[in-house]
């Protein structure tokens, strides 16, 4: 049976993949931190490698026994682009999420590593001036990536393909708005259903995006172990929709009113200017609403047909995907009872 390190295992992503590759009979070791919140891993059948990202040493340690490893840690935080950001988190931010990538995959070709799977980001794809489909073969321009956690993963994601020039086999994941079970911080997206649910969403920016379930995402992950191509990219999605239609969806599922306010999107962007100024200077908080989410809030449509082809990623429906993550936020508290 062959073993795979999952680093950020107990994270949103990562404790979907540490499932995925438990069904797919490989040994999991979940490389966490000693103080991690473990309750989405807790009780499966894994063993626990501690450290820390920035550690080598623990890394290295931790590959020992490993043929296969999939890098899902990473530091997703969205961090204000202005001058009252803190240099120390901006610092941190491409610490762990690119020259911890270039170590770990430095080590993982001296260990001899059989394959690194790098859990990259739509954000790192470029978007057509035509409006239509980003594929893969499109790489972000500088003006697409608005904020430090999209600039970080992109500049991750090209030291993956440089370590597959040096003869590592890599390749990466590419998710685009994952939905599901057991998102705990929550994420952006989680927030929205989140705040649906619970009535704290008396309107919105329409915008275009892709939608899938977690569980595909880290099914495709795993899936790569096997059938990704060293250097190549897959965009890990499902179905392409506007966010008003989501919003629509998520209110027939969970039994709710959609809003039907649009916002425009210049209102929407200095709410956020606001909001990380106040957070940030008088709070000392990282605010609720980054601008680099709002931002971010044009068509991101995709062409996820590589994926569905090469990796035989599954599709499951988004309606299920919406369903499983209001059960699980309301299992674990953050839905309300009615």
């Amino acid at each position: 049976m062959s073993k795979v390190l999952i680093t950020g295992a107990n994270g949103f992503i990562g404790a979907n993949i540490v499932r995925a590759a438990l069904e797919e009979d490989y040994e999991v070791r979940a490389f966490v931190r000693e103080t991690s919140n473990l309750q989405t891993i807790n009780g499966l059948p894994i063993e626990y490698a501690y450290g820390d990202l920035r550690d080598i040493n623990s890394l290295a340690k931790a590959m020992d026994g490993c043929e296969y490893i999939i890098h899902a840690g990473a530091l997703y935080i969205f961090l204000p682009i202005w001058f009252w950001a803190d240099p120390k988190q901006i610092e941190q931010m491409y610490e762990v999420n690119v020259w911890a990538t270039d170590r770990l995959m430095r080590t993982a070709r001296v260990k001899g590593i059989k394959k690194v799977i790098f859990t990259s980001s739509e954000s790192a794809i470029g978007m057509p001036s035509d409006g239509s489909l980003g594929d893969e073969k499109l790489f972000a321009t500088d003006e697409e990536l608005p904020g430090h956690y999209k600039r970080s993963k992109y500049l991750g994601e090209l030291i993956a393909l440089k370590w597959h020039r040096k003869d590592l086999s890599t390749c990466s994941i590419l998710p685009t708005v994952p939905i599901g079970p057991y998102d705990v911080k929550p994420t952006p997206t989680g927030r929205i259903i989140q705040d649906f649910m619970n009535g704290k969403m008396p309107g919105f920016v329409d915008t275009k995006m892709n939608i899938v379930h977690v569980k595909d995402v880290a099914a495709a992950h795993v899936l790569a172990i096997k059938n990704g191509k060293s250097g190549e990219r897959y965009i890990a999605g499902n179905r392409n929709m506007s966010f008003r239609d989501f919003l629509r969806l998520i209110a027939d599922v969970g039994g709710k009113k959609a809003p039907f306010f649009s916002f425009p999107k210049i209102l929407a962007e200095a709410f956020a200017f606001f909001d990380e100024f106040y957070s940030c200077n008088i709070k000392h908080k990282l605010p609720k609403t980054p601008l680099e989410s709002v931002a971010a809030a044009k068509y991101r449509i995709f062409d996820c047909s590589k994926a569905w082809n090469e990796l035989n990623m599954p599709r499951t429906n988004i309606r299920l995907a919406i369903k499983d993550q209001i059960e699980w936020f309301r299992n674990h508290g953050y839905i309300k009872k009615e």
